[in-house]
């Protein structure tokens, strides 16, 4: 029990370091996304929102702004309403760039790079389900085997299963090998919606 825990704390330390160097090395382009974000529309350039992560409890994600500042955000991702997403957002959404603010998450020790995705508190099935498989003991994720099986046009019950076999079968061949379909998904822009 020990030397398992020992692992999840190197593993932690590490995951965490490593978003520490990627956001300097990202800093150019964070910047640049930031001025591009602030001069499309009015409103914060960053936004955060309560997420469900470890254990079921509430912490706040952080993304770049990508609707506008007076739209509704407590909805799911394949809910939003088209007209309320920025023209920039629009292109950070299919590329992904508007999740990089989350290497903040890690670095705090409330997100991972692998895991499940963590939703808004609204989500209640997802949760509970969450809960009920134990997948929510676990730190959600930047990106997950669920993520890169449909994303957001998979429902509820594929997501749950998706989560259980990568729980049950995590390794590190299985954590490259999502890493890089998540590369290829996001330059294919495949199952995301605008």
């Amino acid at each position: 029990m020990k030397k398992f825990l020992g692992g999840i704390i190197i593993v932690n330390i590490f995951e965490r370091c490593l978003a520490l160097i990627m956001l300097i090395i990202l800093s150019p382009l964070l910047l640049l996304i930031a001025i591009i974000v602030r001069l499309d529309s009015k409103g914060e350039i960053l936004f955060k929102q309560k997420r469900i992560g470890k254990n079921s409890k509430i912490f706040y994600i952080y993304k770049f702004r990508t609707m506008s500042d007076n739209s509704h955000r407590s909805v799911p991702s394949n809910e939003l309403i088209s007209e309320n997403i920025t023209k920039i957002g629009k292109y950070l959404r299919k590329t992904s760039l508007d999740e990089l603010p989350q290497l903040i998450n890690i670095i705090k020790g409330e997100m991972s790079f692998i895991g499940y995705r963590p939703v808004i508190p609204e989500e209640t099935n997802l949760i509970s389900l969450r809960k009920k498989y134990k997948i929510d003991e676990n730190l959600p994720g930047l990106t997950g085997w669920a993520q890169i099986n449909g994303r957001d046009s998979i429902d509820t019950y594929e997501k749950i299963e998706f989560e259980r076999y990568y729980y049950q079968n995590k390794n590190t061949l299985f954590n490259i090998k999502i890493i890089l379909m998540t590369i290829c998904k996001v330059i294919t822009r495949e199952c995301v919606y605008d």
